[in-house]
Protein backbone atom coordinates (compact mmCIF):
# COMPACT_ATOMS: atom_id res chain seq x y z
CA UNK A 1 0.00 0.00 0.00
CA UNK A 2 2.95 2.49 -0.21
CA UNK A 3 6.26 2.69 -0.06
CA UNK A 4 8.55 3.44 3.19
CA UNK A 5 11.94 5.16 3.58
CA UNK A 6 14.25 4.78 6.68
CA UNK A 7 13.57 7.72 8.26
CA UNK A 8 9.65 6.87 8.48
CA UNK A 9 10.15 4.32 11.08
CA UNK A 10 11.64 6.21 14.59
CA UNK A 11 10.95 3.00 16.95
CA UNK A 12 11.64 -1.15 16.62
CA UNK A 13 8.74 -2.85 14.70
CA UNK A 14 7.53 -6.24 13.77
CA UNK A 15 4.68 -7.13 11.30
CA UNK A 16 3.17 -10.19 10.10
CA UNK A 17 2.31 -10.71 6.38
CA UNK A 18 2.09 -13.92 3.92
CA UNK A 19 4.91 -13.15 2.09
CA UNK A 20 8.07 -11.33 2.58
CA UNK A 21 10.33 -10.46 -0.38
CA UNK A 22 14.21 -9.53 -0.02
CA UNK A 23 15.27 -7.46 -2.70
CA UNK A 24 13.25 -5.62 -5.06
CA UNK A 25 14.73 -6.41 -8.54
CA UNK A 26 14.38 -7.97 -11.35
CA UNK A 27 12.98 -11.12 -9.25
CA UNK A 28 11.56 -9.69 -6.15
CA UNK A 29 9.92 -7.51 -8.01
CA UNK A 30 7.72 -10.44 -9.96
CA UNK A 31 7.07 -12.18 -7.44
CA UNK A 32 5.77 -9.20 -4.90
CA UNK A 33 3.61 -8.41 -8.19
CA UNK A 34 2.34 -11.84 -8.74
CA UNK A 35 1.74 -12.81 -4.69
CA UNK A 36 0.18 -9.19 -4.16
CA UNK A 37 -2.28 -9.18 -7.37
CA UNK A 38 -3.86 -12.43 -5.81
CA UNK A 39 -4.59 -10.66 -2.28
CA UNK A 40 -1.53 -11.92 -0.62
CA UNK A 41 -0.27 -9.65 2.09
CA UNK A 42 3.34 -9.15 0.88
CA UNK A 43 6.23 -6.67 2.48
CA UNK A 44 9.23 -6.05 0.46
CA UNK A 45 12.81 -5.53 2.21
CA UNK A 46 15.14 -3.50 -0.13
CA UNK A 47 18.89 -2.37 1.32
CA UNK A 48 19.88 0.66 -1.34
CA UNK A 49 17.10 3.71 -1.30
CA UNK A 50 14.01 5.02 -2.67
CA UNK A 51 14.57 7.22 -6.03
CA UNK A 52 12.15 8.47 -7.71
CA UNK A 53 12.72 9.44 -11.94
CA UNK A 54 12.83 13.43 -10.96
CA UNK A 55 15.95 12.28 -9.08
CA UNK A 56 17.90 11.03 -11.70
CA UNK A 57 20.27 14.06 -13.20
CA UNK A 58 22.43 12.17 -15.57
CA UNK A 59 25.71 12.90 -13.63
CA UNK A 60 27.84 10.02 -12.76
CA UNK A 61 29.14 11.80 -10.08
CA UNK A 62 25.61 11.93 -8.27
CA UNK A 63 23.77 8.86 -9.35
CA UNK A 64 26.36 6.41 -9.20
CA UNK A 65 27.34 6.47 -5.51
CA UNK A 66 23.73 6.67 -4.70
CA UNK A 67 22.49 3.67 -7.26
CA UNK A 68 24.91 1.39 -6.94
CA UNK A 69 26.61 -1.40 -4.36
CA UNK A 70 29.16 0.30 -2.17
CA UNK A 71 28.90 3.52 -3.90
CA UNK A 72 29.96 2.08 -7.63
CA UNK A 73 32.82 0.34 -5.52
CA UNK A 74 32.17 -3.13 -5.18
CA UNK A 75 34.84 -5.75 -7.27
CA UNK A 76 36.12 -9.16 -6.42
CA UNK A 77 39.15 -9.37 -3.31
CA UNK A 78 41.95 -9.03 -5.24
CA UNK A 79 40.66 -6.10 -7.27
CA UNK A 80 41.08 -7.48 -10.63
CA UNK A 81 37.40 -7.25 -11.77
CA UNK A 82 34.83 -4.42 -10.69
CA UNK A 83 31.62 -5.72 -10.45
CA UNK A 84 28.77 -3.47 -11.29
CA UNK A 85 25.72 -4.19 -9.27
CA UNK A 86 22.57 -1.67 -8.96
CA UNK A 87 21.20 -0.80 -5.34
CA UNK A 88 18.01 0.97 -5.19
CA UNK A 89 13.94 0.13 -5.34
CA UNK A 90 13.99 -1.55 -8.24
CA UNK A 91 17.31 -2.90 -7.95
CA UNK A 92 19.73 -3.10 -11.06
CA UNK A 93 17.00 -3.13 -13.41
CA UNK A 94 17.19 1.16 -12.52
CA UNK A 95 20.66 1.35 -13.90
CA UNK A 96 20.86 -1.74 -16.61
CA UNK A 97 21.39 -0.49 -20.00
CA UNK A 98 18.02 -2.52 -20.54
CA UNK A 99 19.43 -5.42 -23.16
CA UNK A 100 16.97 -8.16 -23.30
CA UNK A 101 17.72 -11.95 -24.11
CA UNK A 102 15.50 -15.30 -23.47
CA UNK A 103 17.94 -17.73 -22.01
CA UNK A 104 19.51 -19.70 -24.84
CA UNK A 105 18.30 -23.63 -24.56
CA UNK A 106 21.88 -24.66 -25.31
CA UNK A 107 22.40 -22.83 -21.98
CA UNK A 108 19.70 -24.58 -20.19
CA UNK A 109 20.44 -27.97 -21.91
CA UNK A 110 23.95 -27.85 -20.05
CA UNK A 111 22.48 -27.34 -16.73
CA UNK A 112 20.11 -30.60 -17.36
CA UNK A 113 23.34 -32.48 -18.44
CA UNK A 114 25.84 -31.08 -16.22
CA UNK A 115 24.01 -29.67 -13.10
CA UNK A 116 21.16 -32.18 -12.18
CA UNK A 117 18.36 -29.47 -13.16
CA UNK A 118 15.12 -30.68 -13.18
CA UNK A 119 11.47 -29.45 -13.76
CA UNK A 120 12.38 -26.16 -15.34
CA UNK A 121 13.15 -26.33 -19.15
CA UNK A 122 13.07 -23.98 -21.91
CA UNK A 123 9.16 -24.76 -22.91
CA UNK A 124 8.38 -23.86 -19.71
CA UNK A 125 9.64 -20.51 -19.52
CA UNK A 126 8.09 -19.42 -22.93
CA UNK A 127 4.92 -18.54 -21.89
CA UNK A 128 6.08 -16.32 -19.14
CA UNK A 129 8.56 -14.71 -21.05
CA UNK A 130 6.13 -13.66 -23.58
CA UNK A 131 3.59 -12.14 -20.69
CA UNK A 132 7.01 -10.13 -19.40
CA UNK A 133 7.75 -9.21 -23.23
CA UNK A 134 4.49 -7.62 -23.66
CA UNK A 135 4.16 -6.00 -20.21
CA UNK A 136 7.77 -4.52 -20.25
CA UNK A 137 7.34 -3.52 -24.01
CA UNK A 138 10.63 -5.15 -24.96
CA UNK A 139 11.11 -4.62 -28.67
CA UNK A 140 13.94 -5.22 -31.20
CA UNK A 141 15.86 -2.45 -32.17
CA UNK A 142 16.19 -1.04 -35.83
CA UNK A 143 19.17 -0.24 -37.98
CA UNK A 144 17.66 3.21 -38.07
CA UNK A 145 17.79 3.76 -34.31
CA UNK A 146 21.68 2.62 -33.86
CA UNK A 147 23.70 5.33 -32.89
CA UNK A 148 27.02 5.98 -34.60
CA UNK A 149 29.01 4.23 -31.24
CA UNK A 150 27.34 1.12 -31.56
CA UNK A 151 27.47 1.52 -36.04
CA UNK A 152 31.04 0.47 -35.37
CA UNK A 153 30.52 -2.60 -34.23
CA UNK A 154 27.62 -3.52 -36.97
CA UNK A 155 30.12 -2.42 -39.42
CA UNK A 156 33.09 -4.17 -38.47
CA UNK A 157 31.11 -6.99 -37.65
CA UNK A 158 29.93 -7.07 -41.12
CA UNK A 159 33.52 -6.02 -42.96
CA UNK A 160 34.50 -8.75 -41.42
CA UNK A 161 31.66 -11.13 -42.36
CA UNK A 162 31.09 -12.14 -38.79
CA UNK A 163 27.15 -12.72 -37.36
CA UNK A 164 25.60 -9.44 -36.30
CA UNK A 165 22.58 -8.64 -35.25
CA UNK A 166 20.19 -6.14 -33.26
CA UNK A 167 19.08 -6.17 -29.73
CA UNK A 168 16.09 -6.20 -28.28
CA UNK A 169 15.08 -3.61 -24.94
CA UNK A 170 12.55 -3.24 -22.62
CA UNK A 171 11.64 0.71 -23.26
CA UNK A 172 8.74 2.61 -24.08
CA UNK A 173 8.81 6.31 -25.86
CA UNK A 174 12.61 6.10 -25.32
CA UNK A 175 14.30 9.34 -26.22
CA UNK A 176 17.73 7.49 -26.47
CA UNK A 177 19.63 9.95 -24.11
CA UNK A 178 22.87 7.64 -23.22
CA UNK A 179 22.23 7.26 -19.31
CA UNK A 180 20.27 4.48 -18.74
CA UNK A 181 23.77 3.43 -16.15
CA UNK A 182 22.41 6.38 -13.60
CA UNK A 183 18.48 5.84 -13.89
CA UNK A 184 16.35 6.63 -16.46
CA UNK A 185 14.78 10.63 -15.91
CA UNK A 186 11.74 10.20 -18.31
CA UNK A 187 10.73 6.73 -17.01
CA UNK A 188 11.16 5.37 -20.85
CA UNK A 189 12.98 2.28 -19.17
CA UNK A 190 10.52 -0.27 -18.07
CA UNK A 191 12.51 -1.24 -14.97
CA UNK A 192 10.83 -2.71 -11.68
CA UNK A 193 11.02 0.62 -10.40
CA UNK A 194 8.31 1.94 -12.39
CA UNK A 195 6.34 -1.52 -13.99
CA UNK A 196 5.82 -4.17 -11.27
CA UNK A 197 7.08 -2.61 -7.87
CA UNK A 198 4.02 0.26 -8.23
CA UNK A 199 1.97 -2.41 -9.30
CA UNK A 200 2.72 -4.72 -6.14
CA UNK A 201 2.15 -0.85 -4.37
CA UNK A 202 -1.46 -0.71 -5.53
CA UNK A 203 -2.64 -3.91 -5.24
CA UNK A 204 -1.81 -3.76 -1.46
CA UNK A 205 2.38 -4.38 -1.05
CA UNK A 206 3.89 -2.39 1.48
CA UNK A 207 7.86 -1.47 0.16
CA UNK A 208 10.53 -0.74 3.28
CA UNK A 209 13.62 1.27 1.51
CA UNK A 210 16.79 1.74 3.36
CA UNK A 211 16.55 -1.83 5.31
CA UNK A 212 19.49 -3.87 5.29
CA UNK A 213 18.81 -7.81 5.76
CA UNK A 214 20.71 -8.77 8.27
CA UNK A 215 19.49 -12.11 8.93
CA UNK A 216 16.92 -14.76 9.34
CA UNK A 217 15.85 -16.91 12.22
CA UNK A 218 15.10 -20.45 12.08
CA UNK A 219 13.06 -23.11 13.73
CA UNK A 220 14.01 -27.19 12.34
CA UNK A 221 13.35 -25.91 8.37
CA UNK A 222 10.99 -23.32 9.24
CA UNK A 223 11.91 -19.77 8.61
CA UNK A 224 10.13 -17.97 11.02
CA UNK A 225 11.89 -14.55 11.26
CA UNK A 226 13.41 -11.74 8.73
CA UNK A 227 15.64 -9.39 10.54
CA UNK A 228 16.04 -5.96 8.73
CA UNK A 229 18.17 -3.14 10.56
CA UNK A 230 17.09 0.52 8.97
CA UNK A 231 19.66 3.09 7.75
CA UNK A 232 19.48 6.90 6.93
CA UNK A 233 18.45 7.89 3.70
CA UNK A 234 20.47 10.37 3.56
CA UNK A 235 23.61 9.48 5.09
CA UNK A 236 23.35 5.85 4.65
CA UNK A 237 24.20 4.94 8.11
CA UNK A 238 22.41 2.21 10.55
CA UNK A 239 19.50 4.14 12.26
CA UNK A 240 19.31 2.29 15.38
CA UNK A 241 16.15 0.54 14.28
CA UNK A 242 14.98 -2.77 13.65
CA UNK A 243 12.51 -4.32 11.68
CA UNK A 244 11.54 -8.08 12.29
CA UNK A 245 9.16 -8.92 9.77
CA UNK A 246 7.54 -12.74 10.34
CA UNK A 247 6.06 -13.97 7.06
CA UNK A 248 4.16 -17.41 6.22
CA UNK A 249 6.78 -17.36 3.52
CA UNK A 250 10.16 -15.72 2.75
CA UNK A 251 11.28 -15.04 -0.70
CA UNK A 252 15.17 -13.98 -1.06
CA UNK A 253 15.65 -11.86 -4.43
CA UNK A 254 18.59 -10.14 -2.83
CA UNK A 255 20.87 -11.13 -6.25
CA UNK A 256 24.22 -12.74 -6.80
CA UNK A 257 26.95 -12.23 -4.08
CA UNK A 258 23.70 -10.40 -1.83
CA UNK A 259 21.49 -13.72 -1.60
CA UNK A 260 24.37 -15.97 -0.99
CA UNK A 261 25.65 -13.37 1.89
CA UNK A 262 22.68 -13.15 3.36
CA UNK A 263 22.24 -17.27 3.94
CA UNK A 264 25.78 -17.38 5.42
CA UNK A 265 25.49 -14.64 7.71
CA UNK A 266 21.91 -16.63 8.75
CA UNK A 267 24.77 -19.94 9.27
CA UNK A 268 22.38 -21.60 6.81
CA UNK A 269 25.10 -23.42 4.55
CA UNK A 270 24.65 -27.07 5.09
CA UNK A 271 26.35 -28.78 2.47
CA UNK A 272 29.15 -25.82 1.64
CA UNK A 273 27.70 -24.74 -1.48
CA UNK A 274 26.72 -21.06 -0.58
CA UNK A 275 28.55 -18.35 -2.41
CA UNK A 276 30.45 -21.11 -4.79
CA UNK A 277 29.98 -21.08 -8.59
CA UNK A 278 29.00 -17.30 -8.78
CA UNK A 279 29.88 -16.36 -11.92
CA UNK A 280 30.08 -12.77 -13.29
CA UNK A 281 30.61 -12.64 -17.36
CA UNK A 282 33.86 -10.86 -17.01
CA UNK A 283 34.12 -8.10 -19.51
CA UNK A 284 37.13 -6.42 -21.57
CA UNK A 285 36.85 -4.48 -24.78
CA UNK A 286 38.88 -2.18 -26.94
CA UNK A 287 38.39 1.56 -28.29
CA UNK A 288 38.24 3.23 -31.46
CA UNK A 289 40.01 6.64 -32.51
CA UNK A 290 38.56 8.43 -35.15
CA UNK A 291 38.79 11.77 -37.02
CA UNK A 292 35.18 12.61 -37.02
CA UNK A 293 32.95 12.65 -33.23
CA UNK A 294 31.38 9.53 -32.50
CA UNK A 295 30.19 10.98 -29.42
CA UNK A 296 30.08 7.31 -27.29
CA UNK A 297 27.83 9.11 -24.38
CA UNK A 298 24.92 9.99 -27.20
CA UNK A 299 22.08 7.53 -27.84
CA UNK A 300 21.16 4.09 -26.11
CA UNK A 301 24.22 1.91 -24.78
CA UNK A 302 23.84 -1.08 -26.47
CA UNK A 303 21.88 -2.01 -29.62
CA UNK A 304 23.91 -4.25 -31.79
CA UNK A 305 25.72 -7.81 -30.65
CA UNK A 306 27.52 -10.54 -32.36
CA UNK A 307 27.61 -14.07 -31.84
CA UNK A 308 30.15 -15.26 -33.77
CA UNK A 309 32.52 -16.51 -30.96
CA UNK A 310 29.71 -18.19 -28.68
CA UNK A 311 30.68 -21.38 -29.26
CA UNK A 312 34.70 -21.65 -29.64
CA UNK A 313 34.94 -25.53 -28.73
CA UNK A 314 34.85 -27.03 -25.36
CA UNK A 315 38.19 -26.08 -24.64
CA UNK A 316 38.28 -22.57 -24.62
CA UNK A 317 35.64 -20.22 -23.25
CA UNK A 318 33.18 -18.94 -25.53
CA UNK A 319 32.27 -15.22 -25.45
CA UNK A 320 29.47 -12.36 -26.73
CA UNK A 321 30.47 -9.58 -28.32
CA UNK A 322 28.08 -5.90 -27.47
CA UNK A 323 28.14 -2.15 -28.86
CA UNK A 324 28.89 -0.22 -25.13
CA UNK A 325 28.95 3.01 -24.66
CA UNK A 326 31.65 5.67 -23.07
CA UNK A 327 31.40 8.02 -19.87
CA UNK A 328 33.31 10.54 -19.11
CA UNK A 329 33.88 9.01 -15.19
CA UNK A 330 33.31 5.42 -15.96
CA UNK A 331 35.99 6.03 -18.57
CA UNK A 332 38.50 7.95 -16.62
CA UNK A 333 38.74 5.50 -13.80
CA UNK A 334 38.81 2.80 -15.90
CA UNK A 335 41.71 2.57 -18.15
CA UNK A 336 44.73 2.63 -16.07
CA UNK A 337 46.59 5.44 -17.73
CA UNK A 338 48.54 8.37 -16.20
CA UNK A 339 49.00 12.04 -16.72
CA UNK A 340 49.46 13.53 -20.59
CA UNK A 341 48.30 10.18 -22.06
CA UNK A 342 45.10 9.92 -19.46
CA UNK A 343 44.77 13.42 -20.58
CA UNK A 344 45.03 13.14 -24.31
CA UNK A 345 42.23 10.11 -23.72
CA UNK A 346 40.18 12.13 -22.15
CA UNK A 347 40.43 14.95 -24.71
CA UNK A 348 39.40 12.40 -27.62
CA UNK A 349 36.34 11.12 -25.80
CA UNK A 350 33.84 12.48 -28.27
CA UNK A 351 35.54 10.96 -31.14
CA UNK A 352 35.74 7.52 -29.63
CA UNK A 353 34.19 4.55 -29.87
CA UNK A 354 33.58 1.18 -28.30
CA UNK A 355 32.97 -2.91 -28.41
CA UNK A 356 32.76 -4.86 -25.61
CA UNK A 357 32.72 -8.71 -25.01
CA UNK A 358 31.70 -10.42 -21.68
CA UNK A 359 33.28 -13.69 -21.41
CA UNK A 360 30.87 -17.08 -20.80
CA UNK A 361 32.64 -18.34 -17.48
CA UNK A 362 30.76 -21.31 -15.84
CA UNK A 363 31.17 -24.21 -18.59
CA UNK A 364 34.55 -25.69 -17.56
CA UNK A 365 32.83 -28.64 -16.64
CA UNK A 366 34.77 -30.31 -14.51
CA UNK A 367 35.49 -28.29 -12.39
CA UNK A 368 33.20 -27.76 -9.96
CA UNK A 369 34.50 -24.95 -7.92
CA UNK A 370 34.60 -22.46 -11.24
CA UNK A 371 34.21 -18.96 -11.41
CA UNK A 372 33.66 -17.38 -7.91
CA UNK A 373 33.11 -17.66 -3.92
CA UNK A 374 31.56 -15.51 -1.61
CA UNK A 375 32.08 -15.64 1.64
CA UNK A 376 31.70 -12.89 4.52
CA UNK A 377 34.36 -10.68 6.00
CA UNK A 378 34.51 -9.93 9.85
CA UNK A 379 32.15 -7.20 9.75
CA UNK A 380 29.46 -9.42 7.57
CA UNK A 381 29.41 -8.06 4.60
CA UNK A 382 29.81 -9.88 1.70
CA UNK A 383 33.41 -10.96 -0.01
CA UNK A 384 34.22 -12.35 -3.28
CA UNK A 385 36.81 -14.42 -4.18
CA UNK A 386 37.24 -15.23 -8.03
CA UNK A 387 39.66 -17.65 -9.59
CA UNK A 388 41.57 -16.30 -12.55
CA UNK A 389 42.34 -19.19 -14.90
CA UNK A 390 44.28 -19.71 -17.95
CA UNK A 391 41.14 -20.38 -19.79
CA UNK A 392 39.89 -16.97 -18.30
CA UNK A 393 43.22 -15.59 -19.83
CA UNK A 394 43.21 -17.20 -23.15
CA UNK A 395 39.38 -15.99 -23.34
CA UNK A 396 40.28 -12.34 -22.63
CA UNK A 397 43.31 -12.28 -25.28
CA UNK A 398 41.00 -13.87 -27.65
CA UNK A 399 38.13 -11.00 -26.91
CA UNK A 400 40.61 -8.03 -26.99
CA UNK A 401 41.76 -9.38 -30.32
CA UNK A 402 38.03 -9.50 -32.08
CA UNK A 403 37.15 -6.35 -30.28
CA UNK A 404 40.36 -4.47 -31.73
CA UNK A 405 39.68 -6.19 -35.72
CA UNK A 406 36.14 -5.29 -34.99
CA UNK A 407 36.76 -1.74 -34.08
CA UNK A 408 39.46 -1.25 -37.07
CA UNK A 409 37.35 -3.08 -39.58
CA UNK A 410 34.47 -0.51 -38.26
CA UNK A 411 36.48 2.79 -39.35
CA UNK A 412 39.29 3.70 -36.45
CA UNK A 413 41.98 5.11 -37.63
CA UNK A 414 43.95 3.65 -34.87
CA UNK A 415 42.37 0.92 -32.17
CA UNK A 416 43.66 0.51 -28.47
CA UNK A 417 43.15 -1.97 -25.97
CA UNK A 418 42.35 -1.94 -22.54
CA UNK A 419 45.78 -1.67 -21.30
CA UNK A 420 45.80 0.90 -23.15
CA UNK A 421 48.29 -0.57 -25.89
CA UNK A 422 47.63 0.73 -29.37
CA UNK A 423 47.55 -0.93 -33.49
CA UNK A 424 46.72 0.74 -36.95
CA UNK A 425 47.11 -2.34 -38.35
CA UNK A 426 45.94 -6.15 -37.72
CA UNK A 427 49.66 -6.88 -37.51
CA UNK A 428 49.79 -4.82 -34.60
CA UNK A 429 46.64 -6.11 -33.55
CA UNK A 430 48.46 -9.22 -33.29
CA UNK A 431 51.58 -8.36 -32.05
CA UNK A 432 49.70 -6.65 -29.16
CA UNK A 433 47.71 -9.47 -27.89
CA UNK A 434 50.82 -11.63 -28.25
CA UNK A 435 52.85 -8.96 -25.75
CA UNK A 436 50.27 -7.76 -23.61
CA UNK A 437 49.76 -8.97 -19.99
CA UNK A 438 46.50 -10.56 -19.64
CA UNK A 439 46.63 -11.80 -15.50
CA UNK A 440 44.86 -10.77 -12.71
CA UNK A 441 44.73 -6.93 -11.93
CA UNK A 442 47.18 -6.38 -15.21
CA UNK A 443 43.94 -5.40 -17.62
CA UNK A 444 41.70 -3.92 -16.34
CA UNK A 445 37.69 -6.24 -16.11
CA UNK A 446 34.25 -5.61 -15.26
CA UNK A 447 31.35 -7.47 -14.49
CA UNK A 448 27.40 -6.24 -14.96
CA UNK A 449 26.12 -9.37 -14.24
CA UNK A 450 26.43 -11.69 -11.21
CA UNK A 451 24.56 -14.92 -11.64
CA UNK A 452 25.19 -17.91 -9.40
CA UNK A 453 26.41 -18.57 -5.59
CA UNK A 454 22.94 -20.53 -4.89
CA UNK A 455 22.66 -22.87 -7.71
CA UNK A 456 19.71 -24.89 -8.56
CA UNK A 457 19.52 -28.25 -9.12
CA UNK A 458 17.97 -31.56 -7.60
CA UNK A 459 21.13 -33.30 -6.05
CA UNK A 460 21.58 -32.00 -2.59
CA UNK A 461 24.82 -32.31 -2.63
CA UNK A 462 25.93 -30.24 -5.14
CA UNK A 463 22.96 -27.35 -4.69
CA UNK A 464 21.46 -25.04 -2.71
CA UNK A 465 17.67 -24.49 -4.35
CA UNK A 466 15.61 -27.63 -5.73
CA UNK A 467 15.03 -26.57 -9.53
CA UNK A 468 11.73 -27.64 -9.22
CA UNK A 469 10.23 -25.16 -7.45
CA UNK A 470 13.18 -22.91 -6.24
CA UNK A 471 12.60 -23.81 -2.63
CA UNK A 472 15.75 -23.69 -0.42
CA UNK A 473 16.78 -27.38 0.08
CA UNK A 474 16.70 -26.85 4.01
CA UNK A 475 13.56 -25.25 4.45
CA UNK A 476 10.16 -25.42 3.48
CA UNK A 477 9.41 -22.18 3.44
CA UNK A 478 11.92 -20.50 1.85
CA UNK A 479 12.27 -19.58 -1.92
CA UNK A 480 15.60 -18.27 -3.82
CA UNK A 481 14.17 -16.49 -6.70
CA UNK A 482 17.15 -14.17 -8.38
CA UNK A 483 19.88 -14.67 -10.78
CA UNK A 484 22.22 -16.15 -8.05
CA UNK A 485 20.14 -19.82 -8.52
CA UNK A 486 21.72 -20.23 -12.20
CA UNK A 487 24.25 -23.12 -12.15
CA UNK A 488 26.58 -21.46 -14.69
CA UNK A 489 26.57 -17.81 -16.50
CA UNK A 490 23.71 -17.30 -18.92
CA UNK A 491 25.70 -16.30 -21.68
CA UNK A 492 23.43 -13.25 -22.50
CA UNK A 493 22.26 -10.20 -20.48
CA UNK A 494 20.57 -11.48 -17.62
CA UNK A 495 17.61 -9.52 -17.16
CA UNK A 496 14.72 -11.22 -19.28
CA UNK A 497 15.98 -14.32 -18.18
CA UNK A 498 15.28 -13.51 -14.42
CA UNK A 499 12.09 -12.08 -15.23
CA UNK A 500 10.54 -14.80 -16.86
CA UNK A 501 12.39 -17.63 -13.94
CA UNK A 502 10.54 -15.42 -11.12
CA UNK A 503 7.07 -15.51 -13.03
CA UNK A 504 7.10 -19.35 -13.47
CA UNK A 505 8.52 -19.49 -9.46
CA UNK A 506 5.83 -17.27 -8.78
CA UNK A 507 2.95 -20.00 -9.17
CA UNK A 508 5.20 -22.09 -6.85
CA UNK A 509 5.35 -19.22 -4.06
CA UNK A 510 1.36 -18.84 -4.10
CA UNK A 511 0.83 -22.67 -3.68
CA UNK A 512 2.99 -22.49 -0.79
CA UNK A 513 1.08 -19.60 0.94
CA UNK A 514 -2.18 -21.51 0.43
Amino acid sequence: MAVFIGSDLQADQELTCDVCVVGSGAGGAHVAQRLATQNKRVIVLEEGGFHASEKFDMTERNMVPRLYQEAGGRGTADRSIQVVQGRAVGGTTVINWTTCFRTPERVMEVWREHHGVEGLTYASLVPHWEIVEKRLNVVKMTLEQVNKNNMVTWNGAKKLGWHADLLHRNVKHCAHTGYCGVGCPIDAKQSMLVTMIPEAVRAGADVYANAWVERIERDGRKCTKVIAKLRVPETDQPSGVTLTVKAKIVVLAGGGINTPALLLRSKVDANGRTGMRTFLHPAIGAVGMHQERIDPFVGSPQYVHSDQFVDRGADKIGMLIEGAPIFPMSFGSFVPSFGDEKQALMELMPNLSLTGVMLHDGFDHPDRNEGGHVTLTPAGKPRLDYRWTSRLEEGFKAAVDAAMRIQLAGGAKQVASPHPRYARNEQQIADVVATAPFGACQVPVFSAHVMGGCAMGTNERWSVVDSRTLRHHGFDNLFVIDGSVFPTSLTVNPQLSIYGLASWASEFVLQAVA
